[in-house]
């Protein structure tokens, strides 16, 4: 009578040593995979150093912590860091991970540093099961976030309230094919930057929001060795849906570019603006837009906004061609060169 109570108790006890024992030898593979990882690196030549490195979330859970992180890649200068870094993953789901990194952290290359600060930064990477690694879906996720960022003597600041990043592979695409999507809110300007524009008064302090939906064609494919080698380059870029809205400030965009081995543009994209002027304000204040272009980038924005009947809106192409880039039929300088780090 007494047997199959103790044999239900002896069962329990075995399958709990059991899983105990898998679940120790998870947690001290995922180190061992993340300790070779940062030894390999350090091999090839990239300064590596952290404090500590350690696994817990038993009975479920892989969650492992890297203390004071801090990576730098020699050949392209990338260097990042931060006091807190957790990859966090379940036992039977060992292909999805999501890393988070709480407070501060940096990211910097040769030519500028961002120090990121935020309430809540992770991503959650899906990969296939398969030595490379590859990336099938990606989401990183910013709130209340605040970016400093300094190139040479100029620094600025940026504010974001929520940003979603989210990449995955282009469903039935042959090649290196990815959506993209990008969703932000509660976007703040540098102060001064602001500062510079608040005469016109056309400005409020925040901007609505800004969406991009695109579907990208790289060189290679994201994997592990995206961060070990090189970064993918893009080589086609469809974008279905660009806007920005900045109180009455309004543009959208859509079309097809394609981006050559040294980050030259070709095609076109169909733009709208909504006030347009203001735009070239902004564009002037922050230097995206150089003083010299000023002229005849309104001259040109004058004549297209004639031509659709309101003189606050234009609708044109806006096309690359060989490194130069025209507003409608109009030149108005060059290009921007289209390169990941």
């Amino acid at each position: 009578m007494h047997k199959a109570p103790r044999i239900i108790i002896l069962t329990m006890v075995l399958l709990a040593v059991g899983w105990g024992g898998f679940w120790l030898i998870a947690s001290r593979t995922t180190e061992r995979v993340l300790t070779g990882w940062l030894e390999d690196r350090q091999a090839e030549g990239w300064s590596v150093s952290y404090a500590g490195l350690d696994t817990s979330g038993f009975p479920n859970r892989l969650d492992t912590t890297i203390t004071e992180l801090s990576l730098t890649d020699p050949d392209t200068g990338i260097r990042w860091s931060a006091p807190v870094f957790q990859n966090l993953s379940l036992v039977y789901r060992p292909t999805h991970v999501i890393a988070v990194l709480p407070g501060r952290q940096t990211f910097a290359t040769s030519a500028v540093t961002h120090h990121v600060e935020s309430d809540r930064f992770r991503a959650s990477v899906v990969f296939a099961p398969a030595l490379e690694l590859p990336i099938q879906r990606s989401t990183i996720e910013l709130r209340d976030g605040v970016i400093n960022s300094q190139a040479g003597d100029r620094t600025s600041t940026l504010g974001v309230s929520d940003a979603v990043l989210s990449m995955r592979e282009t469903p039935g695409a042959t090649g290196h094919v990815y959506d993209l999507s990008l969703r932000a809110s509660g976007v703040r300007p540098d102060a001064a930057l602001m500062q510079r524009l608040s005469r016109s008064g056309a400005f409020q302090d925040t901007l609505d929001q800004i969406e991009v939906q695109a579907t990208i064609r790289f060189d290679a494919p994201w994997d592990r060795y995206a961060l070990e080698r090189a970064r993918p380059q893009p080589r086609e870029i469809a974008l279905d849906q660009v806007t920005a809205q900045w109180g009455k400030l309004s543009l959208a965009a859509s079309g097809t570019l394609t981006v050559n081995a040294e980050g030259q543009l070709q095609g076109a994209l169909q733009i709208k603006a909504e006030q347009w002027r203001d735009m070239i304000t902004v564009a002037r204040a922050s230097g995206a837009l150089p003083q010299s272009l000023v002229g005849p980038v309104t001259r040109a924005g004058e004549i297209l906004a004639r031509a659709s009947g309101d003189p606050t809106t234009f609708d044109t192409t806006l096309e690359y061609d060989r490194g130069r880039a025209f507003l409608g039929p109009i030149p108005i300088g060059k290009a921007p060169v289209i390169r990941l780090p």
